[in-house]
């Protein structure tokens, strides 16, 4: 592996996914980035299928995050990244505060950070709004507080992780969890993930994706338990297709099963228009299918993002 490992790879990664990013320093092997974005968006109907009291449920955000790496050895990279949310009338959200060393054998970090499984869960969680139900147990989830995470990819093909979770409170159980993501030249793109509880909690997370021109297509399929005593499903599948460089549309569809009970069955239709790669629109339909005693709704969403 190169010099500089993996450090450079996850710390653009999650840079690149709310922004842009811009070099603010760069000298003597060190270097450090800024970004975030500034994204204001309604639902019309209702707030995550929930009747909405007023004309509609306001979901704006923003985020600012920083992000650097530093050369310690020829062969030993130090690195970090924080991302902070706000929303209008909410504290100032932590998302992510982690950091740690790139090694000729992998990347070791600690922090609050996303777990072993979501780099397959993120296959298919591709929607502005209406997407991303993988994440079932906090052992799988993202953002998890006082988390160890290893990752080294092999080969140029397969990215493993691996992750422990140390609980904050005496009432709270410990979790661990591995990964592992395999990426081919022709466009396929295969995922598995475990993670474990010592509740008796357990997911086990599968996925695949393929990319052929402007068209991808992804599904996951997750499954396990709720401390022991509740078994639950869960599937996702997506598809997204670029008719011009600027517009693209996105189906998502999510199912869930607890304890024999549907707790998420939906589908989605999104038309995103990207003026550049700063500046989009989009437009979000969800169509809700649960049929029980719980007053719900469809969900409209509509935003404008401003990446920088």
């Amino acid at each position: 592996m190169k010099k500089t490992l993996l450090a450079t790879a996850i710390l653009a990664g999650f840079i690149s996914t709310t922004a842009q990013s811009a070099t603010i320093y760069n000298e003597d092997g060190t270097t450090l980035k800024i970004g975030g974005r500034v994204e204001v968006r309604a639902d019309f109907l209702g707030d995550d299928f929930e009747e909405t009291e007023g004309s509609i449920s306001d979901q704006s955000r923003a985020r600012i995050n920083f992000g650097g790496k530093t050369q310690l050895t020829d062969e030993i990279t130090g690195f970090g990244f924080m991302e902070y949310e706000i929303k209008d009338g909410e504290d100032v959200k932590n998302r992510y505060l982690f950091a740690g060393f790139g090694t000729k054998v992998g990347d070791f970090s600690y922090g609050r950070q996303d777990s072993a499984n979501v780099q397959i869960s993120d296959m298919t969680d591709i929607a502005s709004y209406h997407s991303g139900i993988q994440q079932v147990l906090d052992a799988s989830s993202d953002k998890q507080n006082n988390t160890f995470l290893y990752s080294n990819k092999f080969a140029d093909v397969v990215t493993v992780q691996a992750d422990y979770i140390a609980s904050n409170e005496d009432d709270e159980d410990d979790s661990f969890g591995l990964s592992a993501l395999y990426t081919s030249d022709f466009g396929l793109d295969l995922g598995l993930a475990y993670s474990d509880s010592q509740d008796d909690s357990n997911q086990t997370t599968v996925a695949a994706a393929y990319t052929m021109n402007d068209l991808y297509v992804a599904v996951s399929y997750a499954m396990g338990d709720i401390d022991a005593d509740d078994d639950f499903t869960s599937l996702e599948a997506a598809i997204q297709y670029k008719f011009t460089k600027q517009f693209r549309m996105i189906g998502i569809i999510g199912q869930q099963e607890e304890a024999d009970s549907d707790t998420q069955d939906f589908y989605a239709i999104e038309g995103q228009y990207r003026f550049n790669k700063s500046f989009r629109a989009y437009a979000s339909y969800a169509f809700n299918n649960l049929d029980n005693d719980v007053e719900t709704e469809d969900s409209l969403v509509a935003g404008l993002r401003y990446n920088f």
